[in-house]
């Protein structure tokens, strides 16, 4: 191996001295850190882990949700089928026949309907109602108009110059005043029968207790008594009781002596 040149170790030195200063010139000289963001990062670790579970729980949420519609229209399909089949088996079942063309399938149900008359179609009218998802099939029997609810149904006379007939034939003035009377006499029956009632219902009830000044009465009565059955039998009469003397001596102030060897 040929020694390198005194050029070529001068060069190379010059290459390191120059790659060292690039270095320092493209040296950052001070890093700052966001403190906030620094101390979300370190203490939010719970605050993501309960994030990410109620994440995951919404998508599961709308998962089960788009899952539900997807079954809602399936179930909403085969029902509208099912729902057709059924109005044409209807159809069979009285004798009318299924017309399957584009054409009457194009007819709007009025137009179906008015077909129907103008050919002589008698007994109930049925429409058909459809949307994106159901068919229905409802029989008219009877057309309905509002205005028969409101001003109630109209009545055609055959002869309109005929004059109405009366309902009930007048009475006489004797009758008419003796119904009258009936009436007066009725309504004085039933004013008197409730009058009875209220005063029945307004009679004051009688209750188990005594009042105070029936408690006071009866306690006078009752002091009466013992007080009068006390003067009959001597406690209480016109003086004071008198003592009878020992031995049964009445009338005598002596006493009696009293027998040898008892003490009194």
């Amino acid at each position: 191996m040929l020694p390198r040149s005194n050029t070529a170790l001068l060069g190379q030195s010059r290459k390191v001295a120059l790659a060292k200063k690039k270095e320092k010139r493209e040296q950052i000289k001070e890093i700052v850190f966001d403190d906030d963001a620094r101390r979300d990062f370190l203490t939010g670790f719970h605050k993501r882990k309960l994030d990410k579970a109620t994440n995951a729980k919404n998508k599961a949420i709308e998962r089960d949700k788009q899952e539900r519609l997807a079954t809602r229209r399936e179930q909403r399909s085969a029902l509208a089928e099912r729902a057709a089949a059924n109005a044409a088996e209807v159809e069979k079942a009285y004798g009318g026949a299924v017309d399957n063309s584009d054409e009457d399938l194009s007819l709007p149900s009025s137009s179906r309907r008015q077909q129907k008359k103008a050919q002589g179609h008698t007994g109930p009218a049925e429409e058909e109602f459809e949307d994106e998802e159901q068919l229905a099939t409802v029989t008219v029997v009877e057309d309905f108009d509002p205005d028969t609810i409101i001003h109630g149904p109209t009545r055609v006379d055959a002869d309109p110059d005929a004059k109405p007939k009366q309902r009930f034939a007048p009475l006489s003035k004797g009758k008419s005043k003796a119904l009258s009377i009936a009436n007066a006499e009725q309504r004085k029956a039933a004013a008197k029968a409730n009058m009875a009632v209220k005063a029945k219902k307004s009679k004051p009830k009688n209750t188990p207790y005594e009042t105070k000044a029936d408690r006071g009465i009866e306690k006078r009565k009752q002091r009466a008594r013992r007080t009068e059955k006390a003067e009959r039998a001597g406690g209480k009469g016109g003086g004071k009781a008198t003592r009878k003397p020992y031995g049964g001596a009445s009338g005598s102030g002596t006493r009696a002596k009293a027998p040898p060897g008892k003490k009194r």
